[in-house]
């Protein structure tokens, strides 16, 4: 005859063996890579950037390229709960802004909080260029000829950029309603951006376009100094 209290024992036993076997924690959702992060506030258009997270040490550091420049940022993540940080100086003193969200696989979605002068909405989607490469080594190549299309809040326009790559560096020649001038940046990963220099009624212009590279294709934010952001897109001719 079976032990019927022999046999419950072995059953509480491994129960309780299964019990110990389960994680007492959730792991960490990883953030780490290249990142991009669309914006959403009130009726306004949707705006665009990259974002670069990295360890340093125990921290989560690293980059958003948002229309006031490049903005560095620090993070947090625990489980699937994410807390990213940074400030951006305006006229206005500087604006403390917090992305909270939650990440799940190559995927980020969360509520925005600008300083408490405003609210919005985030996402973000992992870019193909988080893989690992090699350092200096870049699987976008941008070198030939571009159309782009301008878009600010001081008109718009449709100039011509040229550009040579060397590893990460870039070079290249800018044509259009603002004249002629030489240009130089980089581009990490799908990660571009670069600088022209140009004279407009005789004051000094430096214009800084950032944005990502899609095979053939461009998109981002440009600032013009102090007088004016917007976006831009671009299609490579040759």
């Amino acid at each position: 005859m079976v032990n019927v209290f022999k046999v419950s024992r072995v059953l509480a036993a491994l129960a309780c063996t299964l019990t110990v076997a389960t994680p007492l924690f959730a792991q960490d959702a990883d953030i780490l890579g290249n990142w991009d992060v669309t914006v959403t506030t009130g009726p306004g258009p949707e705006t665009s950037a990259p974002l670069v997270l990295k360890k340093d040490g125990e921290q989560i550091v690293g980059t958003f390229s948002s229309p006031q420049g490049d903005q560095s940022v620090e993070a947090a993540v625990k489980e699937k709960a994410v807390t990213i940080w940074f400030s951006v100086r305006t006229q206005n003193g500087p604006i403390s802004i917090t992305m909270n969200g939650t990440a799940e696989g190559d995927t980020m979605k969360g509520s925005m909080d600008f300083g408490g002068r405003g609210q919005g909405q985030w996402r973000a989607r992992r870019a193909a260029s988080s893989q690992p490469q090699a350092q200096g080594e870049s699987k976008t190549g941008v070198t030939g000829t571009w159309s782009f299309q301008v878009e600010t809040a001081a008109g718009s326009g449709t100039p011509t950029m040229t550009f040579k790559q060397e590893g990460e560096k870039l070079s290249g020649h800018y044509s259009g309603q603002l004249g002629e001038a030489p240009l130089s940046g980089t581009l990490k990963g799908d990660a571009i951006e670069f600088a022209i220099d140009v004279s407009v009624q005789g004051n000094d212009l430096h214009i800084v376009y950032s944005g990502k590279v899609e095979k053939d294709s461009m998109k981002g934010t440009v600032k013009l100094g102090d007088a004016a952001e917007g976006t831009f897109t671009a299609k490579k001719k040759s």
